[in-house]
């Protein structure tokens, strides 16, 4: 060392190993030789003529501890550094009165010994032959606490001898780094299977495989318990407590952006200006835990809005508009419990809006879609939705987006938000004056201007949106329009003798033929009337197209019945198309109240005569989604094409996904 000869003596008490991401010894020069540091190694040597120990361990976070222990005055020191072993080393010179002393770690720790490196490669290739006759057969260990404790020195010491082999077997980069890893072992004990897992070196895939768990656990509704138990009978999947510990992590890191807040739906006094108000302008009692949540709109959008601008292509851009759209879904929870779910969703994203995925859940309580509970949801968010209409939002990088909301839902929800009355009232329409016994009459034109003479009107619980933007949900108008014209031809057939006998096993048959589950049964709530399976939206689809009608009414009627199905088939695809021409729209308006004439056409001429052209149904049987669709639905096409939007996105299929899947 320097011109002076220095000498040690050194007494192995453990000669350690080389894991498998071995560290070096720091390089003080150019030309300095790095030496390789090994685990659990403890050296005893003499530094200024006192006996000291040296031990090397491997942390959880990589590094290496170097520790001197020392005795002195009957009392056991100790010392450590996470630097290097010189650090250490000078430490305890300075500890003894030996401030200028400065000496090598790397030689008081012995890492430049060449017998002692050699001792650990040896060992690390040399096959185990020897028996620890000290340890106890393992068939002799009763506790479980001690077979664990077992099999865990057998991973350890496996792990050993197999990162070893990875080595000799030259399983590396270029660096002689490995490029393997060892992850589990299999053991099979008595028929059970003993897993010894091993940390990974970078637990970045691990931490992505239990998010991958914790999301398909979620999406497919698998409760805690019953990961548990799937996960004792496979015992390479990960175990239940990492999968519940990391929930709560990701549940507490999304509290920290989308606090949810909670509400009591039934509480009785209504008037919340006592109440406090947060600072996202949501007005809640905090000290109140009820049967309601809700999560503020503006942090929603502060987190979301990032995503939009980078996604690519980006969803919006700096001068856009963000068009969202309020929704809203009830659903039954058993016989006795329902839930009500409200989102938002951004229109901007077009086709993604149809996904439950992309409709984010802004409050949901257990209860019915009344007016009097929804109307203290509309005093939860009555400021945050005025100032988004008036003012828009800032993101966090300072932009200014403008808003414009609409709302779209079943006509039950639509009328409870809008305050208007049931659609069996005399001023039934949730957009125009029309009167219930004109429903049919397509030749006056009713304007979107909103319903003014529905008396007993109540105020509306969303007043921010404007009135023009509550948008009819084309889902719910295509079933019940569906469900008019197969009631009135089931009514058709069920009048005649042969129904029971004959008609009804063969209408059955053919929505067999058609793929569609179908049946007639007498209902006990109709007093033995018949009934029929209710069918989903594919299976109404299926059956206007292809069910022949005119099989069972036979005749020009039942060809002009048949012809009015696909007929109206045919105007919903053009209702549901993406974009519309203007000529597109104005057939569409032409054609729709052709429909609705058709529909309700009388009967002419004389039975039995050459004249003779018999009528379909009657003028009552129009209904207020017929009216809906010849009159209205034209005007929303054209005020949406304005805005590049079309009314296929206002549909509530997506909610109902989600209220479905989350309740």
């Amino acid at each position: 060392m320097g011109n002076r000869p220095f000498y040690f003596w050194y007494k192995v008490v453990s000669l350690g190993y080389y894991p498998i991401l071995v560290k070096l010894t720091q390089k003080n020069s150019k030309d300095c030789i790095q030496y390789q540091i090994p685990d659990n190694y403890s050296v005893e040597t003499e530094v200024s003529k006192m006996k000291i120990c040296c031990e090397t361990k491997y942390q959880p976070n990589g590094k290496v501890r170097f520790t001197i222990v020392w005795k002195e005055n009957k009392a056991e020191w100790s010392i450590y550094s996470d630097r290097s072993a010189t650090s250490v080393v000078n430490t305890f010179l300075k500890k003894n009165n030996r401030p200028n002393s400065n000496l090598s770690g790397v030689y008081i720790f012995g890492f430049d010994i060449g017998r002692l490196h050699e001792c650990r490669l040896e060992t690390m290739g040399a096959p185990i032959t020897l028996v620890n006759k000290k340890k106890r057969p393992l068939t002799t260990i009763q506790t479980i606490s001690g077979q664990n404790k077992r099999f865990a020195s057998l991973g350890r010491e496996s792990g050993k001898a197999i990162r070893s082999l990875i080595k000799k077997h030259r399983l590396t980069d270029e660096t002689d780094q490995p490029i393997v890893y060892i992850r589990k072992i299999e053991l099979d004990f008595n028929g059970e299977s003993i897993i010894l897992t091993y940390k990974p070196p970078d637990n970045k895939n691990e931490l992505a495989k239990i998010d991958a768990i914790v999301r398909a656990c979620d999406e497919s509704l698998l409760a805690r318990d019953g990961y548990r138990r799937l996960a004792a009978v496979e015992a390479f999947l990960i175990r239940e407590y990492l999968i519940a510990n990391h929930r709560v992590e990701i549940t507490n890191l999304i509290n920290k952006d989308l606090r949810i807040g909670t509400f009591n739906i039934d509480k009785n006094d209504d008037d919340l200006s006592n109440n406090l108000e947060s600072d996202d302008g949501i007005i809640v009692d905090e000290a109140e835990i009820g049967n309601g949540a809700y999560r503020s709109i503006y942090t929603i959008l502060q987190t979301l809005i990032p995503l939009w601008k980078e996604t690519s292509p980006a969803i919006i851009n700096s001068g856009d508009t963000l068009k969202l759209k309020l929704g809203g879904d009830g659903r039954n929870v058993g016989r006795k419990q329902s839930h009500v779910m409200m989102t938002i969703c951004l229109l901007n994203e077009g086709e993604e809006v149809l996904k439950p995925e992309h409709q984010h859940c802004i409050c949901l309580y257990v209860g019915r879609e009344k007016y009097e509970d929804l109307a203290k949801i509309g005093k939860l968010f009555q400021h945050q939705l005025f100032d988004l209409q008036n003012n828009g939002i800032y993101d966090k990088d300072g932009n200014h987006w403008p808003v414009e909301l609409f709302f779209s839902g079943d006509w039950k929800f639509m009328y409870i938000i809008m305050g208007l009355n049931a659609p069996n009232s005399k001023y039934f329409c949730l957009y125009c004056n029309c009167q219930s016994e004109l429903r049919w009459d397509m030749d006056q034109n009713f304007e979107n201007s909103g319903n003014h003479a529905c008396e007993n009107r109540k105020p509306a619980l969303f007043p921010a949106i404007n009135q023009e933007n509550y948008i009819p949900d084309e889902l719910h108008l295509f079933l019940r329009i569906v469900d008019v014209l197969m009631e009135c031809f089931f009514n058709d057939v069920i009048k005649k003798k042969e129904f029971e006998k004959k008609i009804k096993l063969e209408i059955e048959q053919t929505m067999q033929n058609i793929k569609v589950h179908f049946e007639f049964f007498k209902s006990r709530s109709t007093s033995g009337k018949w009934d029929w399976t209710s069918l989903m939206g594919p299976d109404k689809k299926k059956v206007l197209e292809y069910f022949p009608i005119s099989q069972f009414i036979s005749g020009i009627r039942g060809q002009e019945i048949e012809k009015l199905w696909k007929e109206f088939l045919r105007l919903y695809k053009v209702l549901r198309k993406p974009f519309l021409s203007d000529q597109e729209i104005d057939a569409f308006e032409i054609d729709t109240k052709q429909w609705i004439r058709t529909f309700y056409c009388a009967t002419e001429g004389r039975p039995n005569s050459i004249s003779h052209k018999p009528g379909l149904y009657r003028k009552q049987d129009v209904t207020p989604y017929m009216h809906v669709f010849a009159q209205h639905m034209h005007q929303f096409m054209r005020q949406l094409k304005m805005k590049n939007l079309s009314l296929r996105y206002f549909s509530t299929s997506s909610i109902e996904k989600k209220n479905h899947d989350q309740v």
